[in-house]
């Protein structure tokens, strides 16, 4: 689809030009179509979205002391993440959704609770709410991602069995 020289482009629709110098050395303009996406239409249809911090994804991928469980229940808890990184969900069902009994889906907890990857919530029906640590994600505005890592306890490494002293993962902020 071409659109005239004098018509500005539409930058809803992104169609844009492709300026590029012919071979009598003249430029000539082509349109071209950039992918802008709408963030609400593509939580809706792709099943939502979070931003995750490298250094942390790597801190964690360093932490020996978690388990292939503590992994998959760290998936289930991103998965079923809500805005401002809020998790309502029983230890039972994190177990139901990765066949994992329990006790193990416990034992897994408290490693992520340990390392502060997981922050205990308040306990709403019965059930324990938990906040995914927006040191190592974030599920909302980019705004509120940044002020939720300003005032968010800071990633706790293991190692060895003894707890060391907490690395700052954003050390300008």
């Amino acid at each position: 689809m071409h659109r005239p020289k004098d018509t500005p482009p539409d930058l809803r629709a992104g169609l844009y030009d492709l300026v590029k110098q012919g071979e009598d050395g003249e430029l000539q303009g082509q349109p071209v179509y950039l992918f802008a996406p709408n963030k609400k239409r593509l939580a809706n249809e792709l099943g939502g979205w979070f931003v995750m911090w490298q250094e942390a994804s790597m801190q964690l991928a360093r932490e020996k002391s978690l388990t292939l469980t503590d992994w998959r229940v760290l998936a289930v808890l991103q998965a079923k993440l809500d805005f401002d990184n809020w998790i309502r969900i029983s230890q039972s069902e994190i177990g139901r959704e990765i066949d994992v009994a329990q006790p193990h889906v416990s034992a897994s907890m408290k490693r992520l609770l340990d390392l502060k990857v997981v922050l205990p919530g308040p306990a709403t029906r019965g059930v324990r709410t938990y906040r995914l640590n927006p040191e190592v994600l974030f599920r909302g505005s980019m705004r509120n991602a940044v002020k939720a890592r300003r005032e968010t306890p800071r990633l706790t490494v293991v190692e060895g069995g003894r707890k060391q002293p907490e690395l700052p993962l954003n050390p300008g902020g």
